[in-house]
């Protein structure tokens, strides 16, 4: 009997170990093959990623297995030993294969993405990985909309309603503290003359006093106007895909409003003109000149400018479109820069005006704009900076903007077009702030 029962003991303890062995999921040690998946960012909508070299080594063993993703952004690596594993991918694009696929040129001449994982464990259990590649800082602050010919003389608000936006086409948070706006000293007639190049440009190199390193055609661009935004280094931060706009005169043009002098000024057409009382920034120069123009007050709820150079009595832009304008971004106060008068000066006396000298490495973006295909004066930018131009088909006191095009959307995020030629970067049509040409 109790050999009988030692027997069935036995069988019971042989059952219960098979019983575990089926229940048992430990990942077994055999190679496994692994799936990784490689997708671009949030930024960039999480889009599969293709043509990226991936690697993954052995923390162990160093052993290395590496491909390259197909179409999908998947890369299967067969027969993988189990381990622990780093996992990496990499790939570089040069700046045009970057203009292909986000619609804007990268600072430099190429972009790299990578992704990264650290002692990942695979085995039978975990063979399937997504990585996400990241990059450095990408894109910039862009002039977006550029209202340079106001509105009808007669039913519009003529040119008090101008303004122009700057978007941040980059991945991240930009800040517009201490930025600088500019607007290009150009000469707008065509025939040469003693001080101009052969287009009839200026020549700077002829300017009284000039003493510049370097080309003072090509290396530097000079100041017709001038202001500078403030803020003390974080306090105006424009997120990405935003953007701010800075008015000629932070009103609603639309509406009737009591001027400096006591006088109404309205518009008999409200549909031509734009609401500006939402705008980030405005130009007020009422303390800076000795007659401030009727129009120009000063909407307590928007931050001022920093005025450093005006031409007039207000930010007004050329309404026949012969207008270049910079952003800028400069360590040291553009007010320390050397200034020049226009090479048709032959003396400076009190009341010459000197045109700040701003190294173009310092400029962020630049747009121009001319009045018309077939009607243009000569270039003011350097081709590096804008090799085309934009125009506006109505002409000036059209209502019509230059406004930038959108390239590509990743989310809710629109990425503009900016190839550093106005003429492919813009169309045009009716002023809207923070609005979309498409």
């Amino acid at each position: 009997m109790k050999q009988f029962l030692s027997k069935i003991s036995f069988l019971g303890l042989i059952l219960i170990a098979i019983a575990c062995s089926e229940r048992d999921d430990t990942p077994r040690v055999e190679p496994t093959d692994v799936t990784i998946q490689t997708t671009y960012s949030n930024d960039f909508d999480n889009i599969p990623a293709s043509s990226v070299a991936v690697s993954i080594r052995n923390t162990t063993s160093q052993q290395v297995f590496e491909g390259v993703t197909g179409a999908d952004g998947t890369l299967v690596l067969e027969a993988v030993p189990s381990g622990l594993y780093d996992i990496t991918g990499t790939i570089t694009m040069s700046s045009e294969a970057f203009f292909s696929f986000a619609g804007y040129l990268p600072e430099g001449d190429e972009v790299v993405f990578n992704a990264n994982m650290t002692a990942v464990q695979i085995n039978t259990n975990a063979s399937s990985f997504v990585i996400e590649l990241i990059s450095g800082r990408l894109g910039s602050l862009v002039i977006k909309q550029v209202y340079v010919a106001g509105s009808d003389r007669v039913d519009g608000a003529q040119f008090r309603d101008q303004f122009i936006e700057i978007f941040n086409n980059s991945t991240e948070v930009q800040y517009m503290d201490g930025l600088y706006i500019m607007g290009i000293a150009g000469r707008t007639s065509n025939t040469p003359a003693d001080f101009t190049l052969s287009n009839g440009q200026w020549d700077w190199s002829k300017s009284v006093g000039m003493s510049a390193t370097g080309d003072p055609n090509n290396d530097y661009v000079y100041a017709k106007w001038l202001f500078q935004f403030p803020g003390t280094g974080q306090q105006y931060p424009v997120q990405a895909g935003e953007s701010v706009v800075l008015a000629s005169t932070a009103l609603n043009h639309k509406a009737p409003f009591t001027g400096n002098n006591g006088t109404t000024i309205s518009v008999n057409n409200p549909d031509l003109t734009v609401d500006l009382s939402g705008a980030d920034f405005e130009v007020y120069l009422g303390n800076d000149v000795p007659q401030p123009l009727a129009s120009d007050l000063d909407n307590p709820n928007v931050p001022n400018m920093l005025n450093i150079l005006w031409m007039g009595t207000d930010l007004i832009l050329d309404n026949n479109g012969r207008e270049a304008i910079v952003l800028i971004q400069s360590d040291v106060d553009i007010r320390t820069f050397p200034r020049y008068p226009t090479p048709n000066t032959t003396t400076i006396g009190n009341n010459t005006v000197l045109r700040h000298q701003v190294p173009k490495s310092l400029v962020i973006d630049g747009v121009e704009g001319q009045p018309s295909p077939t009607n243009q004066v000569p270039k003011m930018l350097p081709n590096d900076i804008d090799a085309g131009f934009f125009y506006v088909p109505g002409g000036a006191w059209s209502s019509e903007a230059g406004i930038r095009l959108t390239a590509n959307s990743f989310g809710d995020r629109k990425v503009l077009k900016d190839s550093n030629n106005s003429e492919n970067d813009f169309g045009a049509k009716k002023a809207n702030p923070r609005g979309f040409l498409d």
